[in-house]
């Protein structure tokens, strides 16, 4: 049953949500020239150019722990999580308290599911347990990664070297051409603000979080959202035309959320459908918009205690010690191409 479950439900949705993979020419691996114009920050006078971006099955997964072991710790108070949830638990110390409402199915690759039990038995009517796991949980260690190292290999789109990410507010790639930008951001890690960027359907958004620009060296620096900062997608582009690395990330309430069609809670449909039973609507936070791939501190490995954090997309960490607390909630949102990157 639970081989049939993974063929059927995970793979197929995966055949079924993503589109043709963007393939990468060598004519392509040149970062393209970027003019940015005086209107609205609209990037201009550029070659076009696609990548290969591969992160195999993390775009199933809300949550993907691949470690843990020093802490991970899931617990309430929270708006609530909807979407499907890895974790290591071979590996993961994990603990819980408080409610958690939770809609969606716990892969794990021990026989139990440990603490995070009692997190499936308060949200039976709307979870599901899949134990026994130990091929998929170690698949997807792998697919993170081989993202990290794909990414940190990823040439910096000129222009793009060293920015502050309230920079990018008022940022326009619309030009009816898929492109591709990397980012690297070096300064401004600690966000309060909305930041708008408009963009076509097909283009993706890789953003290197990290002080020094230099992501084979570890991600510098803690990422912070907080008071409703947040980067919001417009124009044709949803929440996971965003990919963001980063090491340490950190969080705190206050603020507004962003606008609809900006999922508003841990809701069905992508964010944009019905309220998960016993969950309610964000307000406000630290939002955390789009596929988020951390390590953790590059040095300790851990990430400071989130509060408030409102992950958009999905996050899937290899970092040693972790809590989601005080408000920390997420959605997920499937991908806008195919990440996966099979034929």
């Amino acid at each position: 049953m639970i081989k049939k479950y993974l063929l059927s439900g995970l793979g197929m949705s995966l055949m079924m949500t993503f589109t043709a993979c963007k393939k990468e020419s060598m004519d392509n691996l040149a970062s393209p020239s970027l003019t940015p114009s005086t209107n609205n920050n609209q990037v201009s006078g550029r070659t076009a150019a696609t990548e290969t971006i591969c992160l195999g099955n993390l775009p199933s997964f809300l949550l993907v722990i691949t470690d843990g072991s020093t802490d991970a710790n899931w617990q309430g108070a929270t708006k609530g999580f909807r979407g499907d949830v890895a974790v290591n638990g071979m590996i993961a110390d994990i603990r819980t308290s408080g409610s958690v409402p939770f809609a969606g199915n716990l892969f794990t690759n021990t026989s139990t599911q440990g603490s995070w039990e009692g997190i499936l038995n308060q949200n039976s009517f709307q979870s599901t347990s899949t134990t026994n796991q130990t091929g998929l949980i170690s698949t997807l260690k792998n697919d993170l990664d081989n993202a990290f190292a794909m990414i940190n290999n990823k040439a910096v789109t000129v222009g793009f070297e060293g920015v502050s990410s309230t920079s990018l507010n008022g940022m326009n790639t619309e030009n009816g051409i898929n492109e591709t930008f990397v980012i690297n951001i070096t300064s401004g890690l600690s966000v309060s603000s909305k930041i708008n960027i408009t963009g076509d359907a097909g283009d993706i958004f890789i953003l290197r979080w990290d002080s020094d620009g230099i992501p084979t060296n570890g991600y510098q620096g803690t990422t912070k959202f907080q008071s409703g900062g947040a980067i919001v997608p417009n124009g044709q582009l949803k929440p996971t035309n965003f990919i963001n690395v980063a090491g340490n990330i950190s969080s705190s309430g206050g603020g507004s959320n962003p606008a609809p069609p900006y999922p508003q809670g841990p809701r069905y449909d992508n964010g944009l459908g019905s309220l998960i039973t016993n969950g309610s609507n964000f307000n406000g936070g630290g939002f955390f918009t789009g596929y988020w791939l951390t390590t953790g501190d590059p040095i300790t490995g851990e990430t400071q205690s989130l509060s408030n954090a409102i992950f958009v997309g999905g996050w899937f960490t290899t970092s040693t010690k972790f809590s989601m607390t005080s408000g920390t909630s997420g959605v997920y949102v499937g991908p806008v191409i195919n990440f996966n990157c099979t034929p």
